[in-house]
């Protein structure tokens, strides 16, 4: 098995790491752009949403950067170095998760 980071990422914050690797997004357009990326089966509140950037934040996986807006408040996240191996490793693991399902699967 490859290195494993010491992050276990719940479903939230895999798909928040999953938005943020296509481009940076504020809070907000995680909540749709999530809606989309997983049709209507994962919507993340309010109440989830910050909490989990809080952490992601802190975990240094994703970082704030400065957007000229003129939405006063409005905080753009985007993923750090750190974030994007850590989004490959869950993916890579997900692959190999999805060949041993197809194997026992196939099986019976």
């Amino acid at each position: 098995m490859k290195n494993k980071p010491a992050i276990n990422l719940n479903e939230p914050s895999f798909y928040i790491l999953l938005a943020l690797s296509k481009e940076p997004m504020s809070g907000y357009e995680l909540t749709r752009d999530i809606l989309n990326i997983t049709k209507g089966r994962l919507e993340i509140k309010t109440g989830t949403m910050y909490p989990t950037l809080k952490k992601l934040l802190d975990l240094k996986l994703i970082e704030q950067i400065d957007e000229t807006s003129q939405e006063r408040n409005k905080k753009i996240y985007q993923l750090t170095e750190e974030g994007k191996k850590t989004l490959q490793h869950e993916v890579d693991m997900l692959k190999e998760k999805l060949e041993e399902v197809k194997l026992i699967m196939n099986e019976n």
